[in-house]
């Protein structure tokens, strides 16, 4: 395996990382969440690299508003 191929799994990691890490402190703050639970969306997040972090940012728009206002 390349130097390249090393450095772009550990980027790939670290993004991971700050965005799983962003999302679960929102998840935690949250007073609501789609489904109701909490838990299988840390899951999720925590788990499903990328795609997890990304399904909950589909299913949840209102992050980037801080509001839990409908």
């Amino acid at each position: 395996m390349g130097i390249e191929r090393i450095l772009l799994i550990i980027l790939a990691a670290i993004l991971h990382l700050v965005l799983a890490g962003m999302l679960l402190e929102d998840l935690s703050n949250r007073e609501r969440v789609l489904g109701g639970k909490k838990v299988p969306w840390g899951i999720v997040i925590s788990l499903v690299v990328f795609a997890g972090s990304l399904l909950y940012l589909l299913c949840h728009p209102r992050i980037f508003y801080g509001s839990d206002d409908k």
